[in-house]
């Protein structure tokens, strides 16, 4: 499959990241497990790459959120639904995300980016500079997972 012409990431609504969220985070899932309580925060926001068509094909959700791990951290936020679409993953999308997170983290005076990462994603969160820290735990539904985190 071809990537799309415009390769940058936009600010998207909550209710563009549930399809890509649930196809590739929670397939076979209800579609309210792919909605987060904090979606509509006001201090939420989304990251999305559409394809020529429209559609979302690499996104991320950003939560103002602090973490137990950090406690001297004074604005975190959490990366949370992180996805890519199995047509196009491993071409960049997910590293044009994360760019410009961090882009608009900086903006927002955000201290530190945490979350929790697949252990299958660790080495992708890795080139980033982030770092695990804590033993790998279990979510149901999702599999082994490591935080990660990065001082901003």
């Amino acid at each position: 499959m071809n990537l799309p012409k415009k390769l940058k990431a936009e600010i998207i609504s909550a209710a563009e990241t549930i399809d890509l969220r649930c196809r590739v985070l929670r397939p076979g899932q209800p579609k309210e497990i792919c909605h987060y309580p904090e979606d509509d925060f006001a201090t939420s926001f989304h990251l999305g790459i559409h394809n020529d068509h429209g559609q979302v094909i690499c996104n991320g959700t950003f939560l103002q959120q602090p973490h137990e791990f950090f406690k001297n951290a004074i604005n975190p936020y959490r990366l949370r639904g992180m996805a890519s679409d199995p047509l196009f993953q491993k071409q960049g999308l997910g590293s044009i995300v994360i760019h410009h997170a961090l882009t608009l983290l900086n903006e927002k005076k955000c201290d530190l980016l945490w979350f929790n990462a697949r252990t299958t994603a660790e080495a992708f969160y890795a080139k980033f500079g982030f770092s695990p820290i804590g033993e790998t735990f279990d979510i149901p539904l999702g599999g082994p997972h490591k935080v990660m985190y990065k001082w901003l």
